[in-house]
């Protein structure tokens, strides 16, 4: 399993790194969109299966969303997710909790309280 939330500049990498039969996720685009390919050279590079998940289908509708997100917050309750706070900011300070965001300084949720 291959999973590359960078695309533009990692997608044609991550195709070639990825063992026979493996598949790989492209789930995001921080470099921008990943390059068009043929389909043929999934094959060449060894039978890889391709998806590009997103979030928006799973939660097309508002009963979806809603019961997904029921989902969620049972796993958390139950302790099957765990959840990383990373840093708390108060609403005074969301200018500086987007500037850690932005810099990449806080690794996990950040929270921002009233």
């Amino acid at each position: 399993m291959v999973y590359d939330s960078v695309a533009k500049t990692t997608f044609l990498g991550s195709l070639k790194c990825a063992a026979p039969f493996a598949t790989v996720a492209l789930f995001g685009a921080a470099s921008g969109p990943a390059p068009e390919i043929q389909p043929e050279i999934l094959n060449k590079k060894g039978c890889l299966f391709l998806t590009r998940p997103s979030v928006f289908p799973h939660n097309a509708t508002p009963e979806l969303l809603q019961e997904n997100a029921r989902a969620v917050f049972d796993a958390i309750v139950q302790g099957r997710i765990k959840v990383q706070i990373g840093a708390k900011f108060t609403l005074e300070q969301a200018a500086e909790a987007h500037k850690a965001a932005e810099g990449r300084k806080v690794m996990g949720a950040i929270v921002i309280t009233p």
